[in-house]
């Protein structure tokens, strides 16, 4: 341990002057100049339900016929409450907090408020939850005679809007995979590979139960985006609940995503470990990887991505601002 901290830190500056060629370089410098008035939020809204948001539809509650009031939220993870708080200034809505599960809710229920979010998001769904989606339209049409529109699943390429960015937030993730060379010191057997690569992953489970449609055509258009025609692969968390898993490891497909996202960016705090992740894409990709200074690099910023982060940056939140 003494010996890896002696070399770390003897390598400091030369690994400092490696970050800051990373911070300049890099692709996020466009992200936050380029598209600050790229295009409407509602793809990325409806990505971003399709993800992890619910529709509660109305029901009558008392022998009366008193009915509730239908609402659409999304649930965000707590270190997600800079931007749901932005939601709420720029679209309406409250903030429900789950603390048990170390949740937000985003509840959309004003008549107004609920109105201008689906007029919004309309016409950008493409998973099976635009069927309650389009439900809930049905239900404000009768009612208040509205002549809001009910769309089919939108097939447009994912490369055209915002849509895969919200569903990304919503249900991906950014991963290095950083493996030490361990040797038996006494026969010099390899007891383990040294490995370095980054992952980027999608899961979604694999019916919807409100209408038991699947998400596998969605999943398949998704992977094809990213140039991958192998079946899709299956995840599993517990006994019961089963995923549709997309996964890849391949540079020149990750450029795919590297690419799209330079075009239609993040907003949840995923963005932080999206934008760490880079820097370590940048590095494997000018093979920076396989120098000592690198791979001390890539350690340190693996060590303080995903749930080991302690550090949140929203400045991007202020791109909200001009975008429709």
């Amino acid at each position: 341990y003494l010996k890896n901290l002696n070399r770390f830190m003897t390598n400091f500056y030369s690994i400092g002057k490696i970050y800051n060629n990373l911070e300049s370089s890099s692709d996020l410098s466009n992200i936050k100049d380029k598209n600050t008035n790229f295009y409407s939020m509602g793809p990325y809204l409806a990505g971003l339900f399709e993800g992890d948001g619910h529709i509660i539809l109305s029901k009558i509650i008392n022998s009366r016929g008193k009915i509730s009031y239908p609402y659409l939220a999304i649930t965000f993870v707590y270190k997600d409450l800079p931007l749901v708080k932005k939601f709420v200034e720029l679209y309406g809505g409250r903030i429900r907090f789950k603390n048990k599960e170390n949740a937000i809710v985003w509840i959309i229920n004003t008549h107004k408020e609920l109105v201008n979010l689906i007029n919004l998001m309309n016409g950008n769904l493409r998973t099976p939850k635009l069927t309650q989606f389009n439900d809930l339209i049905l239900w404000l049409n009768n009612r208040y005679h509205y002549n809001i529109s009910i769309y089919s699943p939108d097939q447009s390429d994912l490369n055209l809007n915002g849509w895969l960015a919200g569903f990304i937030d919503a249900d991906g993730g950014f991963k290095i995979r950083y493996t030490e060379k361990l040797i038996e010191e006494n026969t010099n057997k390899v007891l383990t590979k040294g490995r370095i690569e980054v992952r980027f992953v999608l899961e979604q489970r694999q019916i919807f139960p409100y209408n038991n449609q699947s998400y596998k055509d969605i999943m398949y258009k998704i992977q094809s985006f990213f140039g991958i025609t192998t079946d899709l692969k299956i995840s599993k968390h517990n006994i019961d609940k089963i995923y549709w898993l997309i996964e890849i490891t391949s540079l020149t497909k990750l450029n795919f995503l590297v690419q799209y996202l330079n075009n239609f960016p993040l907003f949840t705090a995923k963005r932080n470990d999206f934008e760490d992740w880079l820097k370590v894409y940048r590095l494997i990709e000018d093979k920076k990887h396989l120098t000592e200074d690198g791979k001390l690099l890539i350690k340190h910023i693996k060590s303080n991505m995903n749930k080991n982060r302690k550090e949140f940056n929203f400045c991007h939140l202020v791109y909200l601002n001009k975008v429709q």
